[in-house]
């Protein structure tokens, strides 16, 4: 069996989007690459159990004035991901921003995971730390929940399984030394997985709404301005 996802990477300018997914997609790090424009879009399939996963990641530009053509990116999204520094307290404090905004432009029961870069810094020198991952967990406890209409998947710290309410969401990665990032994607996956048939059933409803209509294969055709990323359909 076979399953086709859109995720969505958000959060602000420079907490390290594109490093994260280009080191899930392509095995890659790049220290120096150029902030996103608009959107840009990476493809890769996993295998989970039996079934075949086709996730397209959104990774968006975190800069403000893109934000009134994001919706355009968040639409028919299942998952969404969103991204501090955890050597930034601001960028942390910053995200909320964006929670309200996939609640605002996404229908359906969306999967939302918290993810804190840079742990590479932190693990560098401790002292650059300036969010705990236990204000992470609280914040997930605080504002993530079926009841608010989000679908929370499993996680952990690095891959360690640190949560609440036995549904961790939170994780703390380094995409320069490929610290946790390939755990949150199976995470991810899984659930997705899990959540076959609520995906399959607001995907059809969808398809009759001419403001949502999706293509063949149930996600957005590329919105004009989104680029995408060279090696994006690696598998």
């Amino acid at each position: 069996m076979s399953l086709e996802a859109k995720l969505v990477v958000l959060g602000t300018q420079g907490v390290g989007k594109t490093s994260l997914v280009v080191r899930y997609v392509n095995n890659t790090f790049d220290p120096a690459s150029a902030s996103t424009i608009g959107a840009s879009f990476l493809a890769k399939k996993v295998i989970i159990d039996d079934s075949l996963v086709r996730l397209q990641i959104w990774d968006t530009a975190g800069q403000e004035r893109y934000r009134s053509i994001s919706k355009l990116y968040y639409r028919s999204a299942n998952c969404g991901i969103l991204c501090y520094d955890i050597t930034s307290r601001a960028s942390f404090e910053a995200m909320h921003s964006w929670l309200l905004e996939l609640k605002k432009n996404v229908n359906g029961n969306i999967i939302i995971h918290i993810v804190g870069t840079k742990a590479d810094l932190v693990n560098a020198e401790p002292s650059r730390r300036e969010v705990p991952f236990e204000m992470c967990v609280a914040y997930a406890a605080e504002h993530l929940s079926e009841e608010e209409g989000f679908a929370v998947g499993g996680g952990g710290r690095g891959g360690r399984g640190r949560g609440w309410g036995g549904m961790d969401c939170c994780h703390e990665i380094s995409a320069r030394d490929d610290q946790g990032v390939d755990e949150v994607f199976q995470v991810i996956a899984r659930k997705l997985v899990e959540r076959r048939a609520d995906i399959e059933r607001e995907r059809a409803f969808g398809s009759q709404d001419p403001y949502t209509r999706t293509g063949n294969s149930g996600i957005d055709p590329i919105p004009a301005g989104a680029e995408k990323s060279k090696g994006g359909m690696c598998c």
